[in-house]
């Protein structure tokens, strides 16, 4: 890339700069490795340092990949970042969307929607109760609580772009992040017809 990440994520803070200025709510910051598109490997750094610029606007990953992380390990970080953001963070997550990025980090992409699933669960039980305790392939521990707690409640968005999927999600009290793609019209009428319902 011609672009080196000093200029880029100079831009990055420029733009949520300015969408504060214009009234916009929020800014959504995405998670990639390995690939060149929309090259953030860490959008919890990427929050924080964009709050350090604004003095309103939500600041929400989209997504964060669970998959690729232990969920003992993230959920300190994410309660740092919400620290340092003011309580203006919401935490986007998913399984992630390419096989590219994900099985060159060691998770095949049709390994991800399962270790999604159960990352949600740990992740959620660790920002939200102590003495956490699992027992499962993926993670096996005793009781542990993650320090410090969270001072404000981190609110959850979940990717997901399948209908079903979406009227879970929102029927879960989760809010969503969803896009057709290259689908249709009617693609995107259907996801948001599951979130309504």
């Amino acid at each position: 890339p011609a672009v080196g990440g000093k200029r880029l994520y100079r831009s990055v803070v420029e733009q949520a700069v300015h969408a504060e200025k214009l009234g916009y709510r929020g800014v959504g910051i995405p998670e990639h490795h390995l690939v060149n598109i929309l090259l953030v490997p860490s959008p919890l750094q990427m929050a924080v340092k964009i709050a350090a610029h604004t003095s309103r606007i939500v600041l929400m990953t989209s997504v964060c990949q669970l998959p690729l992380r232990d969920m003992r390990v993230f959920a300190g970080e994410v309660i740092q970042c919400q620290a340092l953001c003011d309580g203006r963070f919401m935490l986007g997550v998913g399984k992630g969307a390419f096989g590219y990025e994900t099985g060159r980090i060691g998770v095949p992409i049709e390994h991800t929607k399962p270790q999604f699933e159960e990352d949600l669960k740990l992740l959620e039980a660790l920002l939200t109760q102590e003495d956490v305790s699992w027992n499962s392939p993926r993670y096996s521990f005793e009781a542990l609580t993650i320090m410090p707690r969270p001072e404000d409640p981190i609110p959850l968005m979940v990717a997901v772009m399948n209908p079903v999927g979406i009227e879970a999600a929102a029927r879960a009290g989760y809010h969503v992040q969803t896009t057709p793609l290259g689908g249709s019209h009617q693609q995107l009428l259907d996801q948001v017809n599951a979130f309504r319902r």
